[in-house]
């Protein structure tokens, strides 16, 4: 069973093969005559695919012993489908077992079975299940009663399809078969060949799984149901066109899974055991054909085709075909060697939606195709026309006038004797147009039914010769069979004679052997007589050596360890020491860091209000005590930890001493050990010696006998070769003179010998074929006995395992139950400690965020006395700079106002001045030039601000402050610094406070 793609480059090829192999075609019709590679395609699509699909065809072939053929789970609606041979021996049956896996029971109904017949003939058998496919027709509405229904207890496993237990399977015989089932939860299915009698069920526990062939025809598979749809209708007008299945293009192949090889990737290459539905919709104006063409190779299975008619009197109404290729037909298989055999499967009118139902059919090949051929194309002579020139006075048969240069179709168009149909109106017309027109028609068709006999008559010749050539062929492959028997008979014979010259050959090479092996047996005493020696010295050697390299390893041991041991110690006291040093060192610079940082954070507070400075006071108070009390914390545990690594420390030193004791002792134990074993070593050596010393003063003697008799037969060798030498010399000359008369007396003899061969040859013949009726019919009879003792033995193990079963589900029943309390004491054994770890578990958590937090807050206010500092440092610098230069401007004002008073008799700049005298001390904040204050003052007409925009009156604390010259020399690019500015820098960028801890 293998699909083989379409190579459409080999047409030609297969066809040339067809022709020169005596291929006998099987065709309704000759695709090449009307243009077959001319067709148009009609891809169909993939509408949908459902179901599982269980799909058991690999191996294909079983033997030599039978085992698990296929497994996989089928979990709502599914189909098993297998297909194998079996090549063992005795009759096997098919068995299909079913498992619940889960925890829960679960309920299978079989919707369908089918089951084809169990023979060698492969078509048959495929052919066999495709008809019964389409004859049983599985019921899809969702109200279809199951055949029957079974409940399958957890862990539990039944037998399905009972009917495979009484189907015996013979050698090389074909079963093929399909089962519809509908769960309600997930099964694994089981398909095995198990031999007749034996128990599937309890089978199914031990039976082995067997490997896959390279085929890879079996796993799961999703679409058991395929349906599909040509997208394009079928246009009659448009000539012959063809949609093709199985190709792998437009058809593709299901993928799946082998669940025996842990879900290996596997292709159902052929889709074997998918049903499928296929639609194609027609138009058109004149009738078509529908045919069945195979490309892969030979088919043989059964066709289902349904008529709906969408135009005329019979408008909705459905007609349902079944059609049957091979078997009945007097044919195989279709497709043997051509891809031009074709079937005919129904005649149908344009506007007909076509739905084709099949499963491709085990044993055959893919792809396929189905043609669909206008009757004009698939029957040509039904539409031969010719054309005849009618004249314009000429009226036709009811009377009515014709136009010019009409044509009236009465015979072949583009025939040989197309241009004699053609009407000479030059002519004179002593008969009416008319009557001469028909005339003329009747010639023509008088002309054409002549030709119409005459190719009757012409096919019947060619039929006749094809049937003497088939007779001719048959005759033929008669004589060849008959050639090829008497072949075969001699054949054996020779055989046999072959068989009798190898067995005397075979006696006579065994003799040489014989002797052969004397020779060499003793040789090979001799040669092991001195391998023992050798072994008995490299043994000792041996030995010697070995005891002193375990000496040697012993004390390297003992040294290596007592090393391993010191670099140990001082590896872990220097790790040791490291780990305390780098912790002191870690919480020494922690403990640096955070003291920078706190000095560094009350450096800056101090530079900040009395309000903001005593608080910050308090809260590096509060930071420092929970600072301290944190240290003191890690303190404490960094000692705990301390101490308990110095425990662990010791009790580790401890149990490495407890160790090396216990070494010690061992070493001491193994080399007491060894000295006893060398000293029987050397006991043993010196037996072996002495032994050694008397095989050899064995040999020695025996070694002298021998020489003293090879010298001896020597001398007599030479006596005899020189008697022998005299003899030979006379015997030559007898035997020359005997050798004609023996070749005559031989050659007489060969012609006896001849006619005693054969008859020796069927006396032979008759005594295997005797012996043969007797072997077999001693083996009937074993077989008969092995069979009996097998059935009682199988009824006494079922038996058995019955009870021991029955035993065995009591056992389970209270082990189960006992799991069960124990299950249920631990689960909440289970849920209280988890309970429990996870409150623990919250509960670090809760304390790992908030140190988290601490941290990140104790962060953010080192990061903020940081940034509170230096904008600090940035206003002093600024304020220093505004004190300079109020000074220098200061000092350029009283010059400028010295050098007035001397040249003027104006009034003062004092005068001018809302400042007296007595206020000299005080310098004037926003201090301007005199152009500047001698500039006209704006009238009401320019000031118009509102009040409340004007600049507000100052307090007097206010005054004291603007007074001040660091902070109110005016500045173009700064503004003097005031509380007032601070205040507004305050609220715009409020200090940050984080809580410690």
């Amino acid at each position: 069973m293998f699909s083989y793609k379409s190579r459409y480059c080999v047409a030609a090829a297969m066809a040339a093969m067809a022709a020169l192999t005596g291929h006998v075609e099987a065709r309704d019709i000759d695709l090449q005559s009307i243009g077959y590679f001319q067709f148009s395609p009609l891809p169909p699509s993939l509408v949908s695919q459902t179901d599982t699909l269980l799909l058991s065809d690999s191996p294909e072939y079983v033997g030599p012993v039978g085992g698990t053929l296929s497994a996989g789970t089928i979990n709502g609606n599914g189909r098993i489908y297998f297909y194998h041979v079996n090549e063992m021996d005795l009759p096997h049956k098919i068995a299909i077992v079913l498992e619940n896996q889960t925890a829960y029971p679960t309920s299978v109904h079989v919707m369908r079975q089918l089951k084809s017949v169990a023979t060698p003939d492969y078509f048959a058998a495929g052919r066999d299940l495709s008809r019964k496919d389409l004859e049983q027709p599985l019921n899809e509405s969702p109200d279809a009663r199951p055949l029957y229904s079974l409940s399958i207890p957890p862990q539990g496993r039944q037998l399905i399809f009972s009917d495979l237990e009484n189907t015996p399977v013979n050698r090389d015989a074909l079963f093929t078969g399909i089962v519809d089932i509908k769960t309600e939860g997930p099964i694994f299915a089981r398909v095995m060949m198990l031999p007749m009698g034996m128990d599937p069920v309890d089978a199914s526990h031990w039976v082995k799984n067997l490997s896959i062939d390279e085929i890879q025809l079996r796993g799961t598979y999703t679409g058991a149901k395929r349906n599909m749809e040509v997208t394009t209708p079928f246009d009659t007008a448009l000539g012959g066109a063809f949609v093709e299945i199985g190709n792998d293009r437009e058809d593709t192949f299901i993928n799946g899974v082998d669940e025996m090889q842990n879900k290996a990737f596997v292709r159902d290459r052929g889709n074997y055991g998918v049903s499928y539905t296929l639609k194609i919709p027609t138009k058109g104006n004149e009738p078509f054909r529908l045919y069945f063409n195979p490309l892969g190779g030979p088919y043989s299975g059964s066709f289902t085709v349904k008529a709906l008619h969408q135009q005329g009197a019979r408008r909705g109404q459905t007609d349902t075909r079944t059609y049957h290729i091979g078997g009945e037909d007097g044919i195989s298989a279709l497709g043997e060697g051509t891809i031009l055999d074709s079937r005919l499967l129904g005649n149908y009118n344009a506007g007909d939606l076509l739905t084709l139902n099949f499963i491709p059919a085990g044993a055959s090949n893919l792809p396929i195709r189905f043609l669909l051929i206008p009757e004009s194309l698939a029957n040509p002579q039904k539409h031969q026309t010719i054309a005849v020139n009618v004249p314009k006075d000429v009226k036709d048969i009811l009377g009515h006038p014709t136009q010019g240069g009409t044509q009236i179709p009465v015979g072949p168009v583009g025939g040989k004797d197309g241009d004699k149909g053609a009407v000479d109106t030059k002519k004179s017309t002593i008969e009416s147009p008319a009557k001469r027109a028909e005339t003329i028609a009747h010639e023509e068709t008088k002309k054409l039914s002549d030709k119409a006999v005459a190719d009757v008559k012409k096919e019947a010749q060619l039929k006749k010769a094809k049937d003497e050539k088939e007779a001719l062929a048959r005759k033929k492959a008669e004589e060849a069979r008959l050639a090829a028997e008497k072949a075969e008979m001699l054949r054996k014979a020779a055989e046999a004679k072959h068989a009798e010259i190898e067995r005397k050959m075979a006696e006579k090479a065994e003799a040489e052997r014989k002797a052969e092996e004397a020779r060499k047996a003793e040789a090979a005493r001799k040669a092991e007589m001195a391998r023992i020696e050798a072994a008995r010295k490299a043994e000792a050697d041996r030995l010697e050596a070995a005891r002193k390299a375990e000496e040697a390893r012993l004390a390297a041991e003992a040294k290596r360890l007592d090393e391993e041991r010191r670099i140990e110690a001082a590896r872990i006291e220097a790790a040791r020491k490291a780990e305390e040093e780098r912790k002191v060192a870690e919480a020494k610079a922690r403990f640096e860091a955070q003291r920078a940082a706190e000095k560094a954070a009350l450096e800056a507070k101090r530079a900040e209000e009395e309000r903001l400075a005593a608080e910050a006071r308090a809260r590096l108070e509060a930071q420092r005590k929970a600072e301290q009390e944190a240290l003191e914390a890690r303190r404490a545990e960094e000692a705990r930890k301390a101490a308990e690594a110095k425990a662990a420390l010791e009790a580790q030193r401890a149990a490495e001493q407890a160790a090396l004791e216990a070494k010690r002792q061992e070493d001491a134990r193994r080399a007491a050990e060894a000295k006893a074993a060398l000293e029987a070593q050397q006991m043993e050596a010196a037996r072996k010696a002495e032994e050694a010393r008397r095989a050899e003063e064995a040999r020695r003697a025996e070694e002298a006998r021998i020489e003293a008799e090879r010298k001896a037969e020597a001398a007599r060798v030479a006596a005899e070769v020189k008697r022998a030498e005299e003899a030979r010399k006379a015997e030559a000359a007898r035997i020359e003179a005997a050798r004609k008369a023996e070749q005559a007396r031989l050659e007489a003899e060969a012609r006896r010998a001849e006619e005693a061969r054969k008859a020796e040859a069927a006396r032979l013949e008759a005594q295997r074929r005797a012996e043969q009726e007797r072997l077999e019919a001693a083996r009937r009879a074993e077989e008969a006995r092995r069979i009996e003792e097998a059935r009682r033995a199988e009824e006494a193990r079922k038996a058995e395992a019955a009870r021991i079963a029955a035993e065995a589900r009591k056992a389970e029943q209270e082990r189960l139950a006992a799991e069960r309390a124990e299950a249920e004491r631990q689960a909440a054994e289970a849920r209280r400690l988890a309970e429990e770890r996870y409150k623990a578990q919250l509960e670090a958590e809760r304390k790992a965020e908030a140190a988290r937090q601490q941290a990140l807050a104790q962060a953010e206010i080192e990061r903020k006395a940081k940034e509170r500092a230096e904008a600090i440092q940035r206003v002093r610098d600024q304020q220093e700079s505004a004190r300079r230069r109020a000074e220098l401007a200061r000092q350029q004002l009283e010059a400028e106002r010295k050098a007035a008073q001397a040249s003027k008799r104006t009034p003062s700049f004092s005068e001018l001045d809302d400042i007296h005298g007595d206020t000299s001390n005080v310098t004037i904040p926003n201090a301007v030039s005199i152009d500047e204050l001698t500039k006209p003052r704006p009238t009401a007409s320019q000031n118009t601000r509102r009040r409340e925009q004007r600049q507000p009156q100052l307090s007097p604390n206010q005054q004291n402050v603007q007074i001040n010259p660091v902070a109110n020399e005016p500045q173009q690019d700064q503004m003097p610094y005031t509380p007032q500015n601070e205040q507004q820098n305050d609220e715009e960028n409020p200090p940050r406070l984080y809580p410690l801890g």
